[in-house]
């Protein structure tokens, strides 16, 4: 062998065991070059969102091809306590980031626009065959092309208020949401069928699920409009703030059992109620009144 040639190989085993580790390295280094760098803050909001959306795409599984709409709904309400965690944790880290935030709206209209239009096709079919089975109708149009099209505004709507919420935040302030939120939506969907499911209605009283559709369009619409609804803030009164505490850490222990969706509903709709009827105008009206001073 020629002694230039014999000079470019390895001839100590140290020589030979460093060789391969360091084509491996460079390979890695040259893989990692492909991808985004990302601080190391940022990931554990992301991966919370993430898992977020697999639950809401779980949840379009489960009531459309197997046919479990409990274990449907269930993965929508863990998906609102995901969706609330993420920013918390973010915040904790100093981790907040555009991505962050459009990610997010993407899990959102996966866990809270097309998980709860799938379960109410699914449970209204279901439940419900003479309003909305494949031979009933609506005002003389197939009952399963009129379900499927509120579903789909349902769906459609929760992406349109996910875009206007990212492009209004800053104009209307950080106390309110003009409409209701995705989250919320979402969550009374899923924790009204579940009332009504655990407790026998839908056999008893089918006609219950029959409107369930409709309650889809009317929060489709409540979704986009322009109500004033005060985000939930923690109190500065020490009661009123242990009070919020305990219902909190009552949500995040009861809905991973698969229990309180009781409490879920009746949260949601006392807070949407004195939102909607009470603090959110007058929020509005204090807004206005300092942005014309």
């Amino acid at each position: 062998m020629p002694a230039r040639t014999a000079n470019l190989l390895p001839t100590s085993p140290t020589a030979l065991s460093c060789a391969p580790a360091g084509t491996v390295r460079w390979l890695c280094r040259s893989a990692l070059r492909l991808f985004d760098s990302v601080p190391l803050r940022t990931l554990p909001p992301n991966v919370i969102t993430a898992t977020a959306m697999a639950f809401g795409l779980s949840s379009v599984y489960q009531s459309l091809a197997v046919g479990d709409l409990q274990l449907a709904a269930w993965f929508v309400l863990l998906s609102v306590l995901l969706d609330k965690l993420d920013g918390s944790v973010a915040r904790l880290l100093k981790g907040s980031s555009e991505f962050g935030v459009q990610f997010d709206s993407f899990s959102d209209a996966t866990a809270f626009g097309i998980a709860p239009a799938a379960l109410i096709f699914a449970a209204a079919r279901a439940f419900a065959p003479a309003q909305w089975g494949p031979a009933a109708t609506v005002m003389g149009v197939s009952a399963t092309a009129v379900l499927a099209a509120i579903c789909l505004s349902y769906a459609v709507m929760t992406a349109v208020r996910l875009a206007k919420f990212n492009v209004t935040t800053a104009a209307i302030g950080p106390a309110l949401f003009l409409g209701l939120p995705s989250t919320l939506s979402g969550g009374l969907i899923c924790s009204a069928f579940l009332a009504v499911h655990e407790h026998g209605i839908n056999v008893s009283q089918p006609w219950i699920f029959s409107a369930f559709p409709w309650l889809l369009l009317f929060n489709a619409a409540l979704m986009v409009c322009n109500l004033p609804l005060p985000k939930f803030k923690a109190s500065s009164q020490p009661a009123l703030r242990a009070f919020q505490v305990a219902c909190g850490l009552a949500v995040y222990v009861l809905v991973p059992l698969r229990l309180g969706f009781g409490v879920v509903l009746v949260l949601l709709l006392g807070y949407l109620a004195i939102g909607f009827a009470w603090l959110g105008p007058r929020l509005l009206r204090q807004s206005q009144q300092t942005g014309q001073s």
